[in-house]
């Protein structure tokens, strides 16, 4: 009887040795086994390692957070339920198969899917995340949207602001002070003439840094001394130079005048100014900057009077009086007031000297943000790139001087013919 039980034993251990070889080999199941047309693994061993582990479970709940990217086919496994879509829940189940709680389990199972419904299953995981990327991009659209129309009604509910425009002849500047007094933009001179170092403003810099550090917006413009079209590249490489790497929230602007330098030098034709300011403008706003043209009310209705020019380009009009005799919608600032002042006075409290006085009536700073201008990373989207490409220059015309320098005496100041223009 003893030897009768003792050979029972053999055998059931034999047979248990079996069972447990067989299991092993299906906890383990190889790609090769598989065949190419079938999903290799075990259900619930997400890894694949042919272990089901808290790891496993751990993979499910941060693929279904979005913290962790998943393979197709361990998407697959990962369904431990087997009811056709992976969550938190086969995670719960992988947790209650290791702690051997009661429930129902699919768990342990080699998954040998047909090719057929293998496919199936690939292209409801592919609609799925194309069904998620079609919502991202309808909430992207959206929240453009909504930026379009809260940057659209800050630009048509603009009125206007008041601020000053100064060279290194305004001295030092306290900016602080200025915006207490109500002013809230400043347009800097950079310079004047060609590319010349010795032509920049000696003031620009400082002013530019104190500017921003009193949250001020601020602008630029160049003197032009330009006679010829020709001269107009060395003033667009001037003006290149000293914006390189700012970031300016007003426009960048092109002074030009009817002063002593020209009349000395020889008065350009009527479509020479024209043709300079259209180059200058064309040139600033190719190099992906908001320009802006400066100059008087008789030039306005003279010579640079066009549709490609004063009908395309915002204008910044000089006209020291009491109201503006040039109207249309492409003034965006007006100089009202020098030295002679009709509206309030020249001085501003708490500073020294006179000021030159503006107002803007368009919103730049929110439309230079908004569309990515004066080197400002884009908010919205344009449907226009071309018009702010890059302006192709070489980087050496940067470190060397160029062009005609400026004679002593013509310095980027307003010449006397234009100030008695003015007076009247």
């Amino acid at each position: 009887m003893k030897r009768l039980l003792s050979i029972t034993m053999i055998i059931c251990v034999l047979m248990t040795a079996t069972i447990s070889a067989y299991a092993a080999q299906t906890s383990t199941h190889d790609i090769a086994e598989t065949g190419a047309d079938e999903i290799p693994g075990l259900l619930g061993d997400v890894d694949n390692d042919g272990l089901i582990s808290i790891y496993d479970a751990t993979c499910i709940q941060r693929w279904v957070s979005e913290l962790k990217i998943l393979s197709s086919d361990a998407i697959a496994r990962a369904n431990a339920d087997m009811d056709s879509e992976t969550t938190v829940n086969d995670a719960t189940h992988i947790q209650r198969y290791l702690g051997k709680i009661k429930g129902v389990y699919f768990l342990n199972r080699t998954i040998t899917k047909a090719k057929a419904d293998k496919e199936a299953y690939l292209a409801s995981i592919e609609e799925a995340k194309r069904l998620k990327a079609e919502q991202e991009e309808q909430a992207k659209l959206q929240a453009e949207y909504k930026l379009r129309n809260e940057i659209a009604a800050k630009i048509n509910n603009f009125t206007h602001t008041k601020g000053v425009d100064i060279s290194e002849f305004n001295g030092n500047v306290d900016m602080q002070k200025l915006k207490e007094e109500g002013y809230t933009f400043v347009m800097i001179r950079m310079g004047f003439g060609a590319n010349q170092y010795s032509q920049d403003d000696s003031m620009f810099e400082k002013n530019v840094k104190n500017a921003e550090a009193a949250g001020l917006d601020w602008g630029a413009y160049l003197y032009s001394y330009a006679l010829k079209v020709s001269d107009i590249q060395s003033e667009i490489n001037h003006t290149l130079r000293l914006l390189k790497g700012k970031k300016p929230t007003m426009p960048i602007a092109f002074d030009i005048e009817d002063d002593d330098y020209k009349y000395s030098y020889g008065m350009p034709s009527d479509k020479t100014l024209h043709d300079m300011c259209l180059t200058y403008l064309r040139g600033i706003r190719k190099a992906g900057y908001y320009p802006i043209l400066y100059t008087g009310c008789s030039w306005l209705k003279g010579a640079l009077n066009s549709k490609e020019l004063t009908g395309t380009f915002d204008i910044w009009l000089a006209q020291w009086y009491t109201m503006m005799d040039y109207k249309t919608d492409k003034v965006g600032m007006w100089q009202y007031g020098g030295e002679t002042n009709y509206i309030d006075s020249p001085y501003i409290k708490g500073l020294n000297g006179m000021f030159d006085k503006d107002y803007c009536f368009k919103n730049y700073p929110v439309i230079i943000t908004a569309y990515g201008l004066n080197n400002h990373p884009a908010l919205i989207t344009r449907a226009n790139t071309a018009a702010t490409s890059a302006l192709p220059y070489d980087e050496e015309d940067f470190m060397k001087e160029d062009g005609k320098k400026v004679p002593e005496g013509y310095n980027g100041v307003m010449g006397e013919s234009m100030k008695r223009q003015l007076d009247q």
